[in-house]
């Protein structure tokens, strides 16, 4: 049986684990990684690490929504930085977004096929924690944008799949042909715009 931690050691042991998931899950992906190899990592046995996480999907989701945690902060803190027009401004916001997305080494290899997997090996209640935590953190956005002078007119749930949608089809661009910073700059421009209520749609009408 597991031996037992103190406090302190559970606090140590938890970081260095997450420190060891960052590390094999951005290098071999979550398919790839072992229970064994992030507990030896982290200096517990196999045993002991079922003390901590009930599987390593979960221990992945953690890892990833510690890693959204730093990306949130520095998109957010892009919104008071001067720019030719508001237009220009929120452009620089998405593209930071989903530029800075792609050099995060543990979000830079999330895909829908490690997401599918988490979501059906951690408790339904967290992954849907997970979702509102998204849904709150575009509320946030849209009113930072607001006090810095950027008037987004779109409704919060609209953007957040809109936000949600540009996202997944960051995640497919190896099924790209040619040209997809083109394309998705194409993209957030449109989001822009309808952001900031320069194009309407039938469905931004009747929401």
């Amino acid at each position: 049986m597991p031996k037992a931690f103190t406090d302190d050691e559970r606090q140590q042991i938890g970081e260095q684990l997450l420190r060891a998931g960052d590390k094999y899950f951005a290098a071999h992906g979550l398919k790839k990684t072992t229970i064994d190899e992030l507990a030896e990592a982290a200096g517990i046995s196999k045993g002991a690490f079922y003390l901590f996480y009930e599987s390593k999907e979960a221990l992945f989701m953690d890892v990833v929504e510690r890693a959204e945690a730093r990306f949130r902060q520095d998109v957010l803190a892009v919104i008071d930085q001067p720019g030719e027009s508001p237009r220009a401004r929120l452009f620089a916001v998405f593209k930071l977004a989903f530029t800075l997305w792609r050099t995060i080494p543990i979000l830079k290899i999330f895909n829908t096929e490690d997401f599918s997997t988490m979501a059906r090996k951690v408790p339904a209640d967290k992954v849907k924690e997970h979702f509102a935590s998204d849904r709150l953190f575009v509320i946030e956005l849209i009113a930072r944008c607001k006090q810095a002078g950027i008037p987004i007119k779109a409704p919060a749930q609209r953007m957040d799949g809109l936000l949600h949608a540009l996202f997944l089809t960051s995640l497919h661009e190896d099924d790209f042909a040619s040209d997809f910073p083109g394309t998705m700059d194409i993209l957030i421009e449109l989001l822009v715009a309808y952001a900031l209520g320069d194009v309407t749609t039938q469905a931004y009408l009747g929401s």
